[in-house]
Formats: structure tokens, C-alpha cells, sequence
């Protein structure tokens, strides 16, 4: 196929040009006997011996091999005859190569290469090999020959070696025996001695469980305590401490366990201060701790009360610390004491403008240079401030009445629910110019059965807190519904707002929302009482707020209550 006959016929005296070119290369092969090129028809039309041209192959192999496309070659050693049936005189390998033309057979190239060098080298390679093979066989069989020798001498050793070994074993039997004897002695020893070590084993497990109950029944105890327990050792260090002091502490016990309590990290003088109430004879052996978690998300203040354990002998055998969460009670505390402030501040400003009035219509001194109008605002003023004390005394009555667990009086009636929150908002529309009120009522019948001033001081408070917290100019928006015998009233502002701190303890009895100096004027307890009396009338009450976005409220009412509930009203919570 390197000649670059593929799909070419060869016809005598039609060959291609460059064919002869193309064949210069094989004819210079040494090695090269003879080249014959056979055309479609098995003629010779070509070959190194001109003599052959024009013969042609009729020969079996040609027919059925070659001219059927498939590669004939073949090996013909010295003195046999060839393809042809020549006897040839020396080794050659004689190949002949179909090509076609068109899926047809279009002839072959056939040439004669000597092997002989070849061959001889094979054959030299060959002998080499078989005599390196027996060379190998005698050097194995010399070594079975000294392996089969050396297996005698170990036969005969070992013969002799188990003569010995038969000599010695009766040697070591009875000293065996020997010592069987002295292991019976020592075993009945061991035996006394194991049984004494479980008698001993069994008495610690025993002492053992009964330390397994105590425990038991000690860690119970701390457990089903409400408070934190730690204990320490003399030198305060940790010691035990129950599940509620691990999560006040926020820390595990395995971690303090056998460490100071000066490794409690929220406050450095942790320690000092447990010291100090140990070594105080009179008063209180406690003060407050307020723990902070790292990421600031609460906190809490702890009474840490200081306790000695002592012996029957009175001797110290550790520390007890009971922390207690006060953190309610110290705000309500805050909140009391904000309270009193600002409840002096309330009822001292309306009496002092009672006194001071009150003092110029009765002093002799003065009252006759007031005209009879001026005399009249002069009442009129004085009977205002004295309304805003006895609302003052309600809502401390109302709270008090709350605390004790008595349940606010409620004076059912029908009335106009539209009514009644209209009344309400004129009054302030009235006075107070600076906002923009806009009101959206049912218009139509809006009939309720409930507590008509306990309601009315509900609209009051909102309305109130609305218009005191919205900037000047802003809106106030308060709209009633009516939807499934239930009414829904809400009150939103446009005022400074609530952050989500404040919102949480925005129905705690004193607490308001802006506490600063410049903040309006109130004791804290509206919303308070707002929650309670919309909870007697078996209502609820929602707030929603964004700092600096305004307020809405938002409170549910039934039309009218189920039955049983106008004779008995159920008592309140004080929370």
C-alpha cells in the first residue's frame, strides 16, 4: 500500500509512471531476491528476472488467497521447494500483496526476501537457550543431592534430639510434681485470700450505694430547689452547684468544678464580696449580683445570700451561696420609688394651685379685689384640679383593688358605643388644636353592653397618651369596627414610639415608656389599668410600635357579655 496502488488495475505495458520510482528503494534492499507484480489476471507483468514476464500464476494459493484480497506469505527453509515449486537453497520468506481496484481484485506485488541470517540467528539463540536450561537442570539436581544429604544428618539429630528430650521430660515431670504440690499449698492460701478481698468488695459496693442514694437524694433536693445553690470549700472553691446555678451562670459545673469562685467573670470582686459577708458577725450575710450574658441579650440581678456549713463538732465544712433571682423585684422596687416621685409631683401640683386659689378667695385680704367672673374662673379652676386628683385616687384605687386579687366592679348598660368615643375626642378636639383628629365610626347602630366610665376611661387613657406623645400638628387616628358581635377600636398616633424593650413591660404597673426629665407628665399606671378593664370585660388588647414611627393600639370588645357574666365578673391577675 505504500506504493500508491489502491484502486488501480495493472495491465501489461500499461504500468504507472511512477511505479518504478517508487520501487528503486525496495530494489536496493540487499536482502531482496526477487519483485514480480501480477496484474488482475495472475500474469506477470512485471519482474527483477525479465525471463518471468508474461508468465502466469495458476497456482491454487493465487486463486484462493491472493486474488481474493487476502495477504499470502510464507517461510521456505533451505532445500524446499517455494510457492511455485522451486527448491530453493537457502531460507526466504515469499509474500505476496492483494490490491484492489474498484472492490475488485486489481493485482499483486510479491517479493523474495532472504531469512537466512535470520534463521541462524533464531537458531543460535535457541541453542544458547537449551543449554543454559540443562546447565541449569544439573546445577538443581546437585542441589537436591546435598538437600536430600543434609535432611539424613538432620534425621539422625533429630532422633537424638528426641532421646534427650524424652530423658528431660521425665526429668521435668517430677519436678512437676514437685511443684504442684507447693501451687496446691499456695492456691488454698489465694482462695482465703479472695474470699476475704470479696467479703471487703462486697462491703464497699454496699457502702458505696448507700453514698450513690445520699447522693441521690441530695442532688434531688438541690434540684427541685427554685433557687441556685453552689457549694465550695473552705477556700471557696467549687465544690457542686444544681442545674439552676449552671444555667444562672450560664457555665457547667464539670468547668468550675475544684475552681475558684473568682472564675465566675461577670464581676471581678466576686469573690472579695463573698469574703467580706463571711466575716460579718451582724446583718445580712447577701447582697445583689447582676449578671450579664456576653452578648448582652438579658439581664439579671441575683440576691447572693452567704451561709456557712458546719460540723456536729462546729467546725466549717464549706460554703453555701443561694442565688435568688430578684430582678423583678428590684424593678418593681425602681418602679415604686419612680412612682412616689412622680405620684408627689402629681397630687402637689393640683393642690398647690387648690391651696393657692383657695387661700385668695378666703383671705379678707384679697378676696375683695376679685371680680364675681374672676372669682368664678378662679372655682373653676380649683374644680378642675381637684378632678384631676380624684381621677388620680381611682386609678390608685383601681390598682389597689387589682393587686389584692378583687375584681373590678363593672356597672353593665346598653349604650352607643359611637357615641361615647365622639364625646371623648371632642373634648380634646376642643382644647387641643395642635393635632389633626380623624375618626372613623361605624355609622350605623353601634349598641354595646358594658361598663359605660369604665370604657369611657379606657378611650380617655388612649386618646390621652396619643395626644401627649404625637408632635404638634401630627395625626391622631381612631377608628371603631363592628365585624362578628365584635368590636374592634383602634388608636394610633404619630408620636416618638416604642422600641421592642419597652413594648414588653408596657402594661407594668409605674413604668412608662420615657422616664427622662423632659418626658409628659403621669405615675405609669394608665395602661395598666386599660389592660384590666379591657381583660373584666373579657376583651384583649394589642400594641404595635416603631421608635420614632407612632403607636397603634389595638383593643377587642364583645358586644355584649356571655351569660353570667353581668352578676359575677371575674377577678383580675395584678400582673
Amino acid at each position: 500500500r505504500t506504493l500508491g496502488l489502491e484502486g488501480q488495475s495493472l495491465i501489461k505495458d500499461r504500468l504507472p509512471e511512477a511505479l518504478d520510482e517508487s520501487l528503486q528503494p525496495v530494489k536496493r534492499d540487499k536482502k531482496l531476491l526477487k519483485l514480480r507484480i501480477f496484474s488482475a489476471l495472475g500474469e506477470i507483468i512485471f519482474s527483477t528476472k525479465a525471463d518471468e514476464i508474461g508468465t502466469l500464476n495458476e497456482k491454487t494459493y493465487f486463486r484462493e488467497i491472493v486474488a481474493k484480497g487476502r495477504v499470502y506469505s510464507k517461510v521456505v527453509q533451505k532445500d524446499r521447494k517455494t510457492a511455485d515449486g522451486v527448491t530453493t537453497k537457502i531460507d526466504i520468506v515469499e509474500t505476496y500483496v492483494p490490491f484492489m481496484a474498484h472492490d475488485s481484485f486489481g493485482g499483486a506485488i510479491e517479493v523474495y526476501y532472504d531469512v537466512t541470517d535470520s534463521i541462524d540467528k533464531v537458531k543460535a539463540i535457541s541453542f544458547q537457550s537449551i543449554l543454559t536450561a540443562a546447565l541449569l537442570s544439573l546445577v538443581f539436581m546437585v542441589a537436591i543431592c546435598i538437600a536430600l544429604k543434609r535432611a539424613y544428618l538432620s534425621f539422625q539429630e533429630r532422633d537424638a534430639a528426641e532421646e534427650s528430650l524424652k530423658v528431660a521430660n521425665e526429668v521435668l515431670e517430677e519436678r512437676v510434681n514437685e511443684r504442684t504440690g507447693e501451687l496446691s499449698a499456695t492456691n488454698e492460701q489465694l482462695i482465703e485470700q479472695i474470699a476475704e478481698r470479696t467479703q471487703a468488695q462486697i462491703a464497699l459496693a454496699s457502702a458505696m450505694e448507700d453514698i450513690k442514694v445520699d447522693r441521690e437524694k441530695l442532688n434531688g433536693i438541690l434540684s427541685s430547689v427554685p433557687d441556685g445553690v453552689v457549694l465550695t470549700d473552705n477556700a471557696l472553691n467549687v465544690l457542686h452547684m444544681n442545674a439552676t446555678a449552671e444555667r444562672i451562670l450560664d457555665t457547667p459545673l464539670e468547668k468550675l468544678l475544684g475552681q475558684s469562685i473568682s472564675q465566675i467573670n461577670y464581676e471581678v470582686d466576686f469573690r472579695k464580696k463573698v469574703a467580706q459577708k463571711l466575716n460579718i458577725t451582724h446583718g445580712p450575710r447577701s447582697f445583689d449580683l447582676e449578671l450579664s450574658r456576653e452578648d448582652s441579650s438579658y439581664s439579671k440581678i441575683y440576691q447572693v445570700r452567704v451561709s456557712q456549713m458546719v460540723s456536729d463538732e462546729e467546725e466549717s465544712q464549706g460554703v453555701i451561696l443561694l442565688l435568688r433571682d430578684v430582678t423583678r423585684e428590684r424593678e418593681v422596687e425602681r418602679m415604686k420609688s419612680a412612682f412616689l416621685g412622680m405620684a408627689t409631683h402629681e397630687l402637689n401640683t393640683p393642690l398647690t394651685t387648690i391651696i393657692g386659689y383657695s387661700e385668695l378667695l378666703t383671705s379678707p385680704e384679697t378676696a375683695d379685689n376679685f371680680s364675681a367672673e374672676q372669682k368664678k374662673d378662679c372655682l373653676l379652676l380649683i374644680h378642675d384640679k381637684a378632678l384631676s386628683l380624684g381621677g388620680l385616687v381611682d386609678d390608685l384605687l383601681d390598682v389597689s383593688r387589682v393587686e389584692s386579687g378583687r375584681p373590678l366592679t363593672l356597672d353593665y348598660q346598653e349604650f352607643d358605643f359611637d357615641s361615647m368615643i365622639r364625646e371623648v375626642v371632642d373634648s380634646y378636639d376642643g382644647e387641643d388644636a395642635l393635632h389633626d383628629f380623624v375618626v372613623t365610626l361605624v355609622g350605623e347602630t353601634s349598641q354595646i353592653i358594658a361598663d359605660r366610665l369604665r370604657l369611657k376611661q379606657v378611650v380617655d387613657h388612649l386618646i390621652s397618651n396619643a395626644v401627649k406623645y404625637a408632635p404638634e400638628g401630627g395625626r391622631v387616628s381612631v377608628e371603631l369596627n363592628l365585624s362578628d358581635d365584635k368590636y374592634e377600636l383602634n388608636v394610633e398616633d404619630e408620636g416618638i414610639g416604642m422600641d421592642e424593650g419597652q413594648l414588653v413591660h408596657i402594661f407594668d404597673r409605674f413604668y412608662r415608656a420615657d422616664s427622662s426629665d423632659t418626658a409628659v407628665q403621669g405615675v405609669g399606671l394608665g395602661m395598666s389599668i386599660v389592660r384590666n378593664i379591657v381583660l373584666a370585660h373579657l376583651g384583649d388588647i394589642q400594641i404595635e410600635s416603631q421608635l420614632g414611627r407612632g403607636t397603634r393600639v389595638t383593643v377587642s370588645l364583645p358586644k355584649s357579655p356571655p351569660e353570667g357574666q353581668l352578676k359575677s365578673p371575674p377577678p383580675f391577675s395584678a400582673s
